[in-house]
C-alpha cells in the first residue's frame, strides 16, 4: 500500500481518490486497485499520467461502460483468469480477462 486517505461522511470518495492521486509520488511500477465506485475516466487517466497502471472492478449497473468493456476484452477471451476469494463472510468469485495498451474499444483510459 503507498497511501490512504480517510474520507468522512460528507466528502464525495470519488473527489479524495482524486485529489489523493494529485498528491502521490511518481507511481512508476505500481498497480492502483479500486472498487467499482472509482471507475471514472479521471481516475484512469491521472494513474496514468502519474506513470502508474491500475485494476478497478466495473459492476453491470453502467450500461455503456459495461458494452464498451465487453467489446475491448472479446480479442482477450482466452486469457481468462476465474479467482476467487472469501471475506466479510460471503465467497466472491470474479472473471479476470487481461487487456494490453492499445486494444481499444474502452472510454474509461486503456
Amino acid at each position: 500500500m503507498i497511501a490512504q486517505l480517510r474520507v468522512d461522511a460528507t466528502t464525495n470518495e470519488h473527489k479524495a481518490a482524486l485529489r489523493l492521486l494529485g498528491v502521490l509520488p511518481p507511481l512508476q511500477g505500481a498497480v492502483v486497485t479500486a472498487d467499482a465506485m472509482f471507475t471514472h475516466r479521471d481516475v484512469c487517466e491521472q494513474v496514468s499520467a502519474n506513470g502508474g497502471d491500475y485494476i478497478l472492478y466495473a459492476k453491470d449497473n453502467q450500461a455503456t461502460l459495461e458494452r464498451d468493456l465487453r467489446d475491448l476484452f472479446a480479442a482477450a477471451e482466452r486469457g481468462r483468469l476465474p479467482p476467487s476469494s472469501c471475506g466479510c463472510g460471503r465467497r466472491i468469485r470474479k472473471r479476470l480477462r487481461p487487456a494490453t495498451r492499445g486494444t481499444g474499444g474502452s472510454r474509461c483510459g486503456r
